[in-house]
């Protein structure tokens, strides 16, 4: 009697990396960045826990790739938002930016973790991560630069508003990763609403004429 031979691994037929960053995706998804291994995402890949070293030479390089990855979809969240604000209002467009940087990380707790956890980060193996971050930053002091030269903020301390900004919401985001709005009787249901309204009453903050630009936390 001749023995069934194994199923067969899935033939990722040039499209291994992919496969590997999707399952290291899932796998961030489901218990944060510190349960990913690569022999895990290999695995799920259905390939011998030697392949991904033909595209990672580490457990940092593929967190990284997860994080180029989120970080795509986010910058098309940004992008979307400030599309849909008044282009005449660059201070509407910088809020935007923002409140869908809190939206995203609220919806994506895992994934945002890694994104902004450098620790856990090789960035010698992501230029595009480097560009695409960068990029971002460009653009909210881009935003926040022509709102101070049309006289719609408060004041013209524009590096400083830009890094209070960031700084407000990695805040929110870690405190929702941590638990820390649970401690403060927030659940996760109401988390992403209550972060927004935080991020609205900062922005209503740096506004001349807070009401001008339609700074309400939405549905």
């Amino acid at each position: 009697m001749v023995n069934p031979s194994p199923r067969a691994a899935p033939y990722h037929h040039g499209r291994l990396r992919d496969a590997l960053v999707q399952a290291a995706t899932t796998l961030i998804e489901e218990g944060g960045p510190s349960k990913l291994s690569v022999r895990e995402a290999a695995r799920r890949a259905g390939v011998s826990p030697g392949a991904p070293f033909r595209h990672f030479p580490g457990r940092a390089a593929l967190i990284t790739a997860v994080a180029e990855a989120a970080l795509g979809r986010l910058r098309a969240q940004i992008d979307e938002a400030v599309a849909r604000a008044d282009r005449h209002d660059p201070l509407a467009g910088f809020g935007a930016l923002m409140v869908a940087v809190v939206r995203w990380s609220a919806r994506n707790p895992a994934l945002f973790e890694a994104l902004t956890d450098r620790r856990g980060l090789d960035l010698r193996t992501a230029p595009g991560l480097k560009r695409d971050l960068a990029r971002a930053q460009a653009l909210a002091i881009d935003l926040l630069t022509r709102a101070g030269a049309r006289g719609l903020l408060r004041s013209g301390d524009l590096f400083e508003q830009v890094l209070a900004a960031r700084a407000l919401a990695l805040g929110l985001a870690r405190l929702h990763i941590d638990r820390g709005l649970a401690e403060w009787g927030v659940d996760d249901k109401a988390a992403e609403q209550v972060m927004v309204r935080t991020m609205t009453h900062f922005l209503r903050g740096l506004a001349a004429a807070p009401d001008r630009h339609g700074f309400t936390p939405g549905p």
